[in-house]
């Protein structure tokens, strides 16, 4: 070993880094930190760390003591959303928080407002820094993201269930969310129906997918039957000036029904949206659910209110918080193989309340002057 440390000082060889002792473990650059670190509080698999010790020893690496992190520090994880303001988000930032609390990391949060550019910020804030991974609540752009991630950074994505997404996953089913509402709907009698939305592309196939569930399902209980899509693209820039954003665009799409007579009900592409839509019924002077049903997903807090008392899909986002968690730190201590992927499937049901009935016999508009 002496003579090997010799020749490489005379030859000029580049001394092994840390990023060579992760290739050599399979582990990410972090998890090979806090292991030659000694940093407290962070248990990894027996296995992961011989690995690892072993990997440092054959590259002959010295640098795992250099700066080493003040006794009682914790490792952090990045939180990575596209806003604060819609509760969903918020609450999933607490489940991961009260998680991460118990595995002994802290967190930090960063918003994208589902902009690549942010998010491949987000990702290199983490791995710049020395986090111990990184958890987005909400991908937009997986293959740019993942392409960069690759092995080194330990990171869970939350969102739809995506074929072919080769990463550590916690999934909602949404397009059986979106069955789920249609059945209850044609259950009540409404066959005329509209979908309201935020953007409705590529980026989101949350949206995307809850969609396609309501018209499959629609057209199979009702073939006589008929969604209605209204969508507005929100660019990330209008994301991040409008905190309201949600409700505006459920308020004004809504608003924009009323004429079509047939439409008996509105399916929101999330409670937010709804929230959005019931305030347009009501300023209309009209009823819910007498003269139009609503319902969206997530099952919000504000959505049991009494004065709210929304049909929605409940999928249990503190479950979801805590799922990532767990799987991340399964992933940072070695519990799994890199060979590996794991998914987590969240379960889900449907919140009958209040805001949906049975469809109006006759409509007298807006205003009250008949049809």
């Amino acid at each position: 070993m002496t003579i090997d440390g010799g020749k490489q000082a005379e030859t000029g060889t580049k001394k092994a880094t840390l990023a060579d002792v992760a290739q050599a473990a399979e582990v990410s650059p972090a998890t090979v930190s806090m292991i030659l670190n000694g940093r407290e509080g962070v248990s990894f698999a027996e296995d992961t760390v011989k690995t690892v010790l072993a990997a440092a020893a054959k590259l002959n690496y010295t640098g795992g003591r250099r700066g080493r992190v003040p006794p009682g520090s914790r490792p952090v994880i990045l939180i990575a959303v596209p806003n604060v303001t819609n509760p969903y988000y918020a609450t999933i930032i607490q489940a991961i928080q009260q998680a991460a609390e118990k595995k002994n990391y802290a967190t930090c949060v960063s918003a994208t407002y589902r902009s690549l550019e942010n998010e491949l910020a987000a990702l290199q804030q983490a791995r710049s820094t020395g986090m111990a991974g990184i958890i987005f609540a909400m991908l937009a752009h997986p293959d740019a993201i993942l392409a960069r991630a690759g092995r080194k950074m330990p990171l869970v994505v939350m969102g739809d269930r995506r074929v072919g997404l080769n990463v550590d996953t916690v999934e909602l089913n949404n397009y059986d969310a979106g069955s789920l509402i249609a059945q209850h709907m044609c259950e009540l009698g409404h066959k005329h129906m509209a979908y309201i939305s935020t953007s409705l592309d590529t980026c989101n196939p949350i949206r995307v997918q809850r969609l396609k569930g309501l018209q499959d399902t629609l057209a199979r209980l009702c073939p006589e039957g008929r969604l209605v899509v209204k969508s507005r693209d929100i660019s990330p820039e209008t994301e991040l000036e409008n905190l309201l954003i949600e409700h505006t665009v459920g308020y004004e799409l809504a608003r924009g029904c009323f004429d079509d007579k047939k439409i008996t009900a509105f399916v929101a592409v999330n409670d937010m949206v709804a929230y959005g839509v019931m305030d347009a019924v009501i300023e209309a002077g009209l009823s819910i659910p007498d003269d139009y049903s609503v319902c969206g997903f997530d099952n919000l807090w504000p959505s049991h209110f009494a004065r709210v008392s929304l049909t929605t899909i409940e999928h249990y986002i503190n479950d979801k918080g805590h799922n990532a968690l767990d799987l991340l730190h399964a992933r940072i201590s070695g519990q799994l193989s890199n060979r590996n992927i794991t998914r987590v499937e969240v379960s889900h049901k449907l919140i009958a309340r209040a805001s949906t009935g049975a469809p109006r016999r006759s409509w007298a508009g807006p205003s009250g002057s008949g049809s």
